[in-house]
């Protein structure tokens, strides 16, 4: 099974940069951050999210980088060691872009490079968010996923607010949205797959439950038929039922359906089911008429 998160995150790494703002806000409204004297430190502990970040950066205006990017200091701090990268953005710019609207999924996916997760597990589908408490960020992307109809679960998890979106049709709204095409296709195919081996299974098994009934009935009825040789019977019952059990004698593995053909006079399963019962029946009475005169 292909490592769908991996999937989602290269094709993130090389989405073209449409709306720099928008989605450089939603990293900083999702990632951890922290003061340091006029700047703010935004810290992520996901590597391939610093190099998206350095991209948007370059995609800024002159103007907004020059607002964003402290004039002295490294903007970009990284500790390959512990997996660790930290951002330094101007305290002002970093409350300003927080606080002003954007392009809603451009956004989103800078929220989602902060905090998402999608993973694909044997059973099901599910993407999750987990932004920080206490800012604007739980209301935006709330309001985002109702906006667009996507059915998200909240439940707190240490302290903030998780979302869960498990429904496939949703995933695959907010994939798009995203503009994660590549991804929501391999999604979606990866559903389908998962449909027909779910349906052949199904059949696998419905198939092998019916061979086992129809095993069990044959040996139930292989034992009426030595019953009745056994007991010397065979003159006290009628033409049909000695048929359908010689029948069955020559043809142990027959199903009723195809014991029903097999006969002189052709007639259905039920016809053939019936007639066993009626054997059944006999053969039961014939042991109980015994048993009292014992």
């Amino acid at each position: 099974m292909k490592n769908y998160l991996a999937e989602a995150w290269d094709e993130f790494i090389n989405l073209p940069i449409c709306d720099a703002p928008s989605e450089f806000s939603g990293f900083l409204s999702a990632l951890p951050a922290k003061r340091d004297g006029d700047c703010v430190l935004v810290d992520t502990r996901k590597l391939v999210i610093a190099r998206r970040i350095m991209k948007l950066a370059g995609g800024l205006s002159t103007e907004t980088r020059e607002k964003v990017i402290p004039r002295y200091g490294n903007f970009l701090e990284l500790d390959k060691s512990r997996g660790r990268a930290l951002f330094r953005v101007q305290g002002g710019a970093y409350s300003e872009m927080n606080q002003r609207t954007f392009r809603k999924w451009a956004w989103f996916r800078g929220v989602w490079g902060g905090c998402g997760s999608l993973y694909l597990p044997r059973v099901g589908y599910y993407m999750s968010l987990r932004p920080p408490r206490g800012r604007d960020c739980e209301k935006r992307l709330s309001a985002i996923l109702r906006s667009s109809g996507v059915n998200a679960g909240a439940r707190s998890k240490r302290g903030r607010t998780e979302y869960m979106i498990r429904n496939l049709e949703d995933i695959v709204t907010v994939l798009a949205g995203m503009g994660f095409v590549r991804t929501s296709l391999m999604f979606e195919e990866t559903a389908v797959l998962r449909s027909a081996r779910g349906t052949a299974n199904k059949l696998t098994n419905c198939d092998r439950a019916n061979i086992g009934k129809a095993l069990d009935a044959a040996r139930l009825q292989m034992r009426l038929v030595d019953a009745l040789d056994e007991k010397g019977l065979w003159d006290a019952i009628s033409p049909q039922l000695a048929e359908v059990a010689r029948t069955r004698r020559e043809h142990p593995s027959a199903s009723l359906g195809e014991l029903g053909q097999i006969l002189s006079k052709p007639v259905s399963k039920s016809t053939v089911k019936y007639r066993w019962k009626k054997l059944e029946a006999f053969l039961a009475g014939i042991n109980t008429m015994k048993t009292k005169r014992g």
